[in-house]
């Protein structure tokens, strides 16, 4: 009956401390729960139950101070960081948006470039196109050239045949003529007609 009474004393301490506002975590409250049995279980027959719901009272005040010192620490942990990592990103933002203008920039030159070395290939495809076309005229001039100058070498060749037969000919049926050498001849008659 004096556990009840001692549980009733600590749940209305609570409840007029505003126990019922107080964030609580799990771990936390097992361990207030601990305590909390420990001092109403307690056999010490000089604590009254009033003293006992104070110590408990305050050794949850020192929980709770040491838990908010722990949040703070880690609060100014994680401030720490945020802002750290909020400059951080702010400088990648920055850096990355310079890297994005400057690559806009390029992209417009080459696209300029690209612009530019389109058209150069096409005035050099059909530049191509009235060189081959020349070229196939040259090259069908060369060829009827060709096939003149060989027939007039094979009628040259022919008519220098014709030649040797005719003398060949003219000599067997003139023997009667003194053999003279066309060269001799040739040179004789140059000397006469220098006098």
């Amino acid at each position: 009956m004096a556990m009840r009474v001692e549980a009733v004393i600590l749940l209305a301490a609570l409840a007029g401390c505003g126990a019922d506002t107080v964030d609580v975590r799990p771990h936390a409250q097992d361990s207030l729960l601990q305590t909390w049995t420990k001092a109403l279980d307690g056999n010490n027959a000089q604590e009254t139950p009033i003293t006992r719901v104070v110590n408990l009272l305050k050794e949850m005040q020192g929980t709770l101070k040491k838990e908010m010192d722990e949040d703070e620490e880690l609060y100014e942990k994680l401030a720490c960081w945020c802002n750290n990592n909020k400059y951080e990103k702010n400088e990648a933002i920055e850096a990355a948006e310079a890297q994005i203008a400057s690559l806009e920039s390029k992209i417009d030159q080459l696209t300029a470039k690209s612009a530019e070395l389109k058209t150069l290939i096409s005035e050099t495809t059909a530049q191509l196109a009235a060189d081959k076309e020349e070229l196939e005229k040259a090259t069908a001039i060369r060829q009827k050239q060709l096939k003149a100058m060989h027939q007039e070498e094979l009628d040259g060749i022919q008519n220098i045949e014709n030649l040797k037969a005719a003398i060949m000919v003219l000599g067997k049926h003139h023997a009667a003529f003194p053999q003279v050498s066309l060269l001799g001849w040739s040179s004789h008659h140059k000397k006469g007609k220098k006098r």
